[in-house]
């Protein structure tokens, strides 16, 4: 059962980044949000953080350790707190950052992210489950999405940044089911 539940929550990982991926393509081609984006982007939130659960528990079965798990279980809270989000701000009519000064709360979750994403990233790199590349990548697209709104750089590159970090998080999914189905 519990290689079931695993199984579920790596489909729902390729779900979420794929639907993250199309949200960037969709917003890199219109040249800006439109609600779709905002739609897709919440879907990915739904999803994301039992995506990561179940990288976490792929490379916790190698070796985990306590680090993934923190890095995980504080992804998926992060991005629980966050599901409305998206359809919050596409409502409110701001951007993304005068929404955030008008409702600071949701900056909580973005803090939560932050660690529990590098806090993964770290452990992927320790653990060795996944290539190094995958923790790098997974480090980078967490540092660079979160400087960008902070350091005012071009959204252009949060989005390709993100494009690269799905494509790496929706190929760990890949890899992980295939092995998983390869031991079944």
């Amino acid at each position: 059962a519990c290689n079931r539940f695993m199984m579920y929550f790596l489909m729902s990982g390729i779900l979420c980044f794929a639907s993250l991926a199309l949200s960037e393509a969709i917003d890199i081609y219109q040249s800006g949000f439109c609600p779709t984006v905002y739609y897709l982007t919440a879907l990915y939130h739904v999803f994301a953080g039992f995506g990561v659960w179940g990288l976490h528990k792929a490379q916790s079965e190698h070796g985990g350790s306590m680090l993934s798990l923190v890095g995980a279980t504080t992804t998926l809270i992060a991005y629980l707190g966050v599901i409305y989000f998206p359809i919050a701000v596409m409502g409110s009519g701001l951007s993304i950052t005068g929404f955030l000064d008008v409702n600071p709360a949701y900056k909580i979750s973005g803090a939560l992210w932050f660690a529990g994403m590098t806090l993964f990233g770290i452990s992927i790199l320790k653990i060795k489950h996944f290539t190094t590349w995958n923790g790098v990548v997974i480090l980078l697209g967490t540092i660079i999405f979160t400087a960008t709104p902070l350091l005012k750089w071009p959204t252009l590159l949060a989005n390709v940044t993100n494009t690269v970090f799905a494509a790496t998080a929706i190929y760990m999914c890949l890899m992980t089911l295939r092995n998983f189905q390869r031991i079944s």
